[in-house]
Protein backbone atom coordinates (compact mmCIF):
# COMPACT_ATOMS: atom_id res chain seq x y z
CA UNK A 1 0.00 0.00 0.00
CA UNK A 2 2.74 2.45 0.96
CA UNK A 3 4.71 1.73 -2.20
CA UNK A 4 1.61 2.13 -4.39
CA UNK A 5 0.65 5.45 -2.78
CA UNK A 6 4.20 6.79 -3.03
CA UNK A 7 4.57 5.87 -6.70
CA UNK A 8 1.08 7.19 -7.51
CA UNK A 9 1.66 10.56 -5.83
CA UNK A 10 5.01 10.94 -7.57
CA UNK A 11 3.27 10.23 -10.87
CA UNK A 12 0.64 12.88 -10.14
CA UNK A 13 3.40 15.38 -9.30
CA UNK A 14 5.41 14.68 -12.44
CA UNK A 15 2.43 14.16 -14.76
CA UNK A 16 -0.39 16.54 -13.73
CA UNK A 17 -2.63 15.18 -16.49
CA UNK A 18 -2.46 11.62 -15.09
CA UNK A 19 -5.89 10.03 -14.78
CA UNK A 20 -7.10 9.57 -11.20
CA UNK A 21 -9.64 6.98 -12.38
CA UNK A 22 -6.85 4.99 -14.01
CA UNK A 23 -4.91 5.06 -10.75
CA UNK A 24 -7.94 3.67 -8.90
CA UNK A 25 -8.29 0.84 -11.41
CA UNK A 26 -4.55 0.18 -11.17
CA UNK A 27 -4.82 -0.01 -7.39
CA UNK A 28 -7.63 -2.57 -7.50
CA UNK A 29 -5.82 -4.69 -10.06
CA UNK A 30 -2.46 -4.60 -8.30
CA UNK A 31 -3.86 -5.51 -4.89
CA UNK A 32 -6.29 -8.19 -6.08
CA UNK A 33 -3.87 -9.79 -8.52
CA UNK A 34 -0.97 -9.55 -6.06
CA UNK A 35 -3.04 -11.32 -3.41
CA UNK A 36 -4.06 -14.07 -5.84
CA UNK A 37 -0.51 -14.62 -7.10
CA UNK A 38 0.79 -14.71 -3.53
CA UNK A 39 -1.65 -17.45 -2.60
CA UNK A 40 -0.94 -19.47 -5.74
CA UNK A 41 2.85 -19.19 -5.55
CA UNK A 42 2.76 -19.79 -1.78
CA UNK A 43 0.94 -23.10 -2.17
CA UNK A 44 3.13 -24.05 -5.14
CA UNK A 45 6.31 -23.19 -3.22
CA UNK A 46 5.29 -25.32 -0.24
CA UNK A 47 4.57 -28.25 -2.55
CA UNK A 48 7.84 -27.82 -4.45
CA UNK A 49 10.04 -27.55 -1.34
CA UNK A 50 8.46 -30.64 0.21
CA UNK A 51 8.68 -32.70 -2.98
CA UNK A 52 12.02 -31.75 -4.51
CA UNK A 53 15.20 -33.62 -3.55
CA UNK A 54 18.32 -31.45 -3.63
CA UNK A 55 21.87 -32.65 -3.12
CA UNK A 56 22.51 -30.38 -0.13
CA UNK A 57 20.29 -29.00 2.62
CA UNK A 58 21.96 -25.62 2.10
CA UNK A 59 20.22 -25.34 -1.25
CA UNK A 60 16.72 -25.22 0.26
CA UNK A 61 17.09 -21.66 1.64
CA UNK A 62 18.41 -20.61 -1.76
CA UNK A 63 15.41 -22.30 -3.38
CA UNK A 64 13.03 -20.37 -1.11
CA UNK A 65 14.74 -17.10 -2.01
CA UNK A 66 14.60 -17.88 -5.72
CA UNK A 67 10.89 -18.72 -5.44
CA UNK A 68 10.25 -15.32 -3.84
CA UNK A 69 12.13 -13.62 -6.70
CA UNK A 70 10.09 -15.65 -9.19
CA UNK A 71 6.86 -14.63 -7.43
CA UNK A 72 7.80 -10.96 -7.51
CA UNK A 73 8.93 -10.95 -11.15
CA UNK A 74 5.92 -12.86 -12.51
CA UNK A 75 3.46 -10.68 -10.61
CA UNK A 76 5.17 -7.42 -11.58
CA UNK A 77 5.37 -8.55 -15.21
CA UNK A 78 1.57 -8.77 -15.22
CA UNK A 79 1.23 -5.32 -13.58
CA UNK A 80 0.36 -6.71 -10.15
CA UNK A 81 1.84 -5.79 -6.78
CA UNK A 82 4.98 -7.89 -6.55
CA UNK A 83 5.62 -6.85 -2.96
CA UNK A 84 2.15 -7.91 -1.84
CA UNK A 85 2.53 -11.21 -3.70
CA UNK A 86 5.83 -11.99 -1.97
CA UNK A 87 4.40 -10.98 1.41
CA UNK A 88 1.37 -13.27 1.02
CA UNK A 89 3.59 -16.06 -0.32
CA UNK A 90 5.79 -15.75 2.77
CA UNK A 91 2.72 -15.89 5.04
CA UNK A 92 1.53 -19.07 3.34
CA UNK A 93 4.96 -20.70 3.57
CA UNK A 94 5.53 -19.57 7.16
CA UNK A 95 2.25 -21.12 8.30
CA UNK A 96 2.77 -24.37 6.37
CA UNK A 97 4.65 -27.53 7.24
CA UNK A 98 7.83 -27.54 5.15
CA UNK A 99 11.05 -29.53 5.37
CA UNK A 100 14.26 -27.79 6.50
CA UNK A 101 12.01 -25.23 8.12
CA UNK A 102 14.61 -23.95 10.59
CA UNK A 103 17.34 -23.69 7.96
CA UNK A 104 15.08 -21.68 5.65
CA UNK A 105 13.88 -19.40 8.45
CA UNK A 106 17.35 -18.72 9.82
CA UNK A 107 18.69 -17.91 6.35
CA UNK A 108 15.86 -15.50 5.55
CA UNK A 109 16.00 -13.90 8.99
CA UNK A 110 19.71 -13.18 8.59
CA UNK A 111 19.19 -11.92 5.05
CA UNK A 112 16.37 -9.60 6.20
CA UNK A 113 18.53 -8.14 8.97
CA UNK A 114 21.35 -7.56 6.51
CA UNK A 115 19.00 -5.66 4.18
CA UNK A 116 17.67 -3.51 7.03
CA UNK A 117 21.22 -2.65 8.09
CA UNK A 118 21.99 -1.73 4.48
CA UNK A 119 18.94 0.56 4.37
CA UNK A 120 20.01 2.42 7.51
CA UNK A 121 23.51 2.80 6.09
CA UNK A 122 21.92 4.22 2.94
CA UNK A 123 19.95 6.65 5.10
CA UNK A 124 23.17 7.87 6.69
CA UNK A 125 24.90 8.27 3.34
CA UNK A 126 22.09 10.31 1.80
CA UNK A 127 21.55 12.68 4.74
CA UNK A 128 23.75 15.78 4.86
CA UNK A 129 24.06 17.11 8.45
CA UNK A 130 24.50 20.75 7.42
CA UNK A 131 21.03 20.67 5.76
CA UNK A 132 19.20 19.35 8.82
CA UNK A 133 19.05 22.38 11.18
CA UNK A 134 17.09 24.38 8.61
CA UNK A 135 14.21 21.88 8.54
CA UNK A 136 14.52 20.46 12.06
CA UNK A 137 11.33 21.98 13.48
CA UNK A 138 9.30 21.13 10.37
CA UNK A 139 10.51 17.51 10.55
CA UNK A 140 9.72 17.25 14.24
CA UNK A 141 6.28 18.81 13.70
CA UNK A 142 5.46 16.35 10.92
CA UNK A 143 6.73 13.47 13.02
CA UNK A 144 4.52 14.54 15.93
CA UNK A 145 1.54 14.89 13.59
CA UNK A 146 2.07 11.38 12.25
CA UNK A 147 2.57 9.80 15.67
CA UNK A 148 -0.21 11.58 17.53
CA UNK A 149 -2.87 12.30 14.88
CA UNK A 150 -2.53 10.66 11.46
CA UNK A 151 -1.60 7.11 12.48
CA UNK A 152 -4.16 6.88 15.34
CA UNK A 153 -6.92 8.05 13.01
CA UNK A 154 -5.84 5.54 10.36
CA UNK A 155 -5.70 2.69 12.87
CA UNK A 156 -9.05 3.47 14.50
CA UNK A 157 -10.81 3.81 11.14
CA UNK A 158 -9.32 0.59 9.70
CA UNK A 159 -10.14 -1.39 12.88
CA UNK A 160 -13.61 0.08 13.30
CA UNK A 161 -15.47 -3.24 12.94
CA UNK A 162 -12.91 -5.46 14.64
CA UNK A 163 -12.91 -6.92 18.16
CA UNK A 164 -9.80 -5.02 19.27
CA UNK A 165 -10.13 -3.18 22.58
CA UNK A 166 -9.33 0.53 22.96
CA UNK A 167 -6.01 -0.28 24.57
CA UNK A 168 -5.08 -2.62 21.74
CA UNK A 169 -5.99 0.00 19.14
CA UNK A 170 -3.97 2.64 20.94
CA UNK A 171 -1.04 0.27 21.16
CA UNK A 172 -1.22 -0.46 17.41
CA UNK A 173 -1.35 3.29 16.82
CA UNK A 174 1.82 3.76 18.85
CA UNK A 175 3.69 1.10 16.86
CA UNK A 176 4.85 3.61 14.29
CA UNK A 177 7.08 4.11 11.29
CA UNK A 178 10.31 2.48 12.44
CA UNK A 179 12.27 0.31 10.04
CA UNK A 180 13.61 0.26 6.54
CA UNK A 181 10.39 0.80 4.56
CA UNK A 182 10.18 4.60 5.05
CA UNK A 183 13.84 4.87 4.09
CA UNK A 184 13.26 2.97 0.86
CA UNK A 185 10.21 5.08 0.01
CA UNK A 186 12.12 8.29 0.76
CA UNK A 187 14.56 7.44 -2.04
CA UNK A 188 11.75 7.35 -4.64
CA UNK A 189 11.42 11.16 -4.98
CA UNK A 190 15.22 11.42 -5.28
CA UNK A 191 15.38 8.79 -8.01
CA UNK A 192 12.37 10.23 -9.85
CA UNK A 193 13.80 13.75 -9.95
CA UNK A 194 10.94 15.31 -8.00
CA UNK A 195 11.55 18.94 -7.09
CA UNK A 196 12.96 19.22 -3.54
CA UNK A 197 13.38 15.45 -3.37
CA UNK A 198 16.28 15.91 -0.93
CA UNK A 199 13.94 17.87 1.35
CA UNK A 200 11.53 14.93 1.44
CA UNK A 201 14.39 12.63 2.34
CA UNK A 202 15.60 14.88 5.16
CA UNK A 203 12.11 15.09 6.62
CA UNK A 204 11.79 11.30 6.53
CA UNK A 205 15.03 11.17 8.48
CA UNK A 206 13.39 13.00 11.38
CA UNK A 207 10.30 10.82 11.20
CA UNK A 208 12.30 7.58 11.31
CA UNK A 209 14.66 8.88 13.98
CA UNK A 210 11.96 10.13 16.35
CA UNK A 211 9.79 7.07 15.80
CA UNK A 212 12.68 4.72 16.52
CA UNK A 213 13.82 6.62 19.60
CA UNK A 214 10.46 7.53 21.14
CA UNK A 215 8.00 4.87 20.03
CA UNK A 216 10.52 2.05 19.80
CA UNK A 217 11.84 2.67 23.31
CA UNK A 218 8.38 2.87 24.88
CA UNK A 219 6.58 -0.05 23.18
CA UNK A 220 7.57 -2.77 25.66
CA UNK A 221 6.89 -0.71 28.83
CA UNK A 222 3.55 0.40 27.36
CA UNK A 223 2.55 -3.18 26.55
CA UNK A 224 3.40 -4.30 30.09
CA UNK A 225 1.56 -1.36 31.66
CA UNK A 226 -1.61 -2.08 29.68
CA UNK A 227 -1.38 -5.84 30.16
CA UNK A 228 -0.87 -6.57 26.47
CA UNK A 229 2.40 -8.49 26.76
CA UNK A 230 0.77 -11.68 28.03
CA UNK A 231 1.33 -15.07 26.45
CA UNK A 232 4.37 -17.23 26.03
CA UNK A 233 6.94 -17.12 23.29
CA UNK A 234 6.41 -20.22 21.16
CA UNK A 235 9.80 -20.06 19.46
CA UNK A 236 11.56 -23.40 19.84
CA UNK A 237 14.83 -22.99 21.77
CA UNK A 238 16.32 -25.99 19.99
CA UNK A 239 16.17 -27.30 16.45
CA UNK A 240 17.17 -30.60 14.91
CA UNK A 241 17.18 -31.36 11.21
CA UNK A 242 18.77 -33.81 8.82
CA UNK A 243 21.20 -31.42 7.18
CA UNK A 244 23.78 -33.80 5.79
CA UNK A 245 22.01 -34.78 2.59
CA UNK A 246 18.81 -33.72 0.94
CA UNK A 247 18.10 -36.91 -0.99
CA UNK A 248 17.48 -39.03 2.10
CA UNK A 249 14.11 -40.76 2.14
CA UNK A 250 13.54 -39.72 5.76
CA UNK A 251 13.25 -36.43 7.57
CA UNK A 252 13.17 -35.06 11.10
CA UNK A 253 9.65 -34.03 12.13
CA UNK A 254 9.16 -31.52 14.94
CA UNK A 255 6.02 -32.03 17.04
CA UNK A 256 4.80 -29.83 19.92
CA UNK A 257 2.80 -31.92 22.41
CA UNK A 258 -0.16 -29.94 23.76
CA UNK A 259 -1.64 -30.38 27.23
CA UNK A 260 -4.76 -31.94 25.68
CA UNK A 261 -2.90 -34.32 23.39
CA UNK A 262 -3.88 -37.98 23.55
CA UNK A 263 -0.24 -39.00 23.92
CA UNK A 264 0.32 -36.66 26.93
CA UNK A 265 1.04 -38.91 29.93
CA UNK A 266 1.59 -41.99 27.77
CA UNK A 267 4.75 -44.05 27.60
CA UNK A 268 6.55 -44.07 24.26
CA UNK A 269 6.17 -47.86 23.87
CA UNK A 270 2.38 -47.54 24.06
CA UNK A 271 2.21 -45.13 21.10
CA UNK A 272 1.37 -46.96 17.84
CA UNK A 273 4.00 -45.30 15.67
CA UNK A 274 4.80 -46.79 12.25
CA UNK A 275 7.58 -49.38 12.38
CA UNK A 276 10.05 -47.12 10.58
CA UNK A 277 9.33 -44.04 12.77
CA UNK A 278 11.51 -43.28 15.77
CA UNK A 279 11.38 -40.57 18.45
CA UNK A 280 15.02 -39.47 18.56
CA UNK A 281 14.90 -36.60 21.07
CA UNK A 282 12.57 -34.91 23.55
CA UNK A 283 12.98 -31.26 24.52
CA UNK A 284 11.44 -30.64 27.94
CA UNK A 285 11.92 -27.08 29.09
CA UNK A 286 15.63 -26.39 28.67
CA UNK A 287 16.62 -30.03 28.96
CA UNK A 288 17.05 -32.79 26.40
CA UNK A 289 15.47 -36.07 27.51
CA UNK A 290 16.78 -39.31 26.01
CA UNK A 291 13.71 -41.21 24.78
CA UNK A 292 13.24 -44.78 26.00
CA UNK A 293 10.28 -47.09 25.85
CA UNK A 294 9.31 -46.28 29.43
CA UNK A 295 9.65 -42.48 29.00
CA UNK A 296 6.38 -40.66 29.60
CA UNK A 297 5.49 -37.80 27.29
CA UNK A 298 4.22 -34.62 28.92
CA UNK A 299 2.27 -31.63 27.66
CA UNK A 300 4.70 -28.98 26.45
CA UNK A 301 7.28 -31.50 25.23
CA UNK A 302 8.85 -30.98 21.83
CA UNK A 303 9.44 -34.24 19.98
CA UNK A 304 11.83 -34.87 17.13
CA UNK A 305 10.67 -37.88 15.17
CA UNK A 306 12.67 -39.56 12.41
CA UNK A 307 10.23 -40.90 9.81
CA UNK A 308 9.82 -41.44 6.09
CA UNK A 309 8.67 -38.41 4.16
CA UNK A 310 5.69 -40.32 2.81
CA UNK A 311 4.43 -40.95 6.36
CA UNK A 312 4.88 -37.40 7.59
CA UNK A 313 1.16 -36.58 7.83
CA UNK A 314 0.33 -39.96 9.40
CA UNK A 315 2.90 -39.46 12.17
CA UNK A 316 1.87 -35.84 12.85
CA UNK A 317 -1.85 -36.63 12.97
CA UNK A 318 -1.17 -39.43 15.47
CA UNK A 319 1.00 -37.33 17.77
CA UNK A 320 -1.09 -34.15 17.54
CA UNK A 321 -4.50 -35.74 18.11
CA UNK A 322 -6.24 -34.17 21.10
CA UNK A 323 -8.72 -35.61 23.62
CA UNK A 324 -11.81 -33.98 22.10
CA UNK A 325 -10.95 -35.31 18.66
CA UNK A 326 -10.34 -38.77 20.10
CA UNK A 327 -13.75 -38.87 21.85
CA UNK A 328 -15.53 -37.68 18.69
CA UNK A 329 -13.85 -40.42 16.64
CA UNK A 330 -14.99 -43.02 19.24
Amino acid sequence: MAVFLTVSLIELLLIPKASFLQLCFSFLWQMAFGLLMGLVFGKASVWMINKINLDSSGLYPVLSLSLSVLTYSCTSLLEGSGLLAVYVMALVMGNSDIIYRHSIFRFNEGFAWMMQILMFILLGLLVFPHELPAIAWQGLALSSLLMLVARPIGVFVSTLFTSYTWKEKLFISWAGLRGAVPIVLATYPLLSGVEKGQLFFNVVFFVVLTSALIQGATLSPLARRWGLSTGENTVTPHSLELVSIGKTNSEMIEVHVSERAVIAGSEIRSIPLPNDALITAIIRGNKIVTPRGSTKLLGGDILYVLAEKSKREQVKSLLLKEEAESKESV
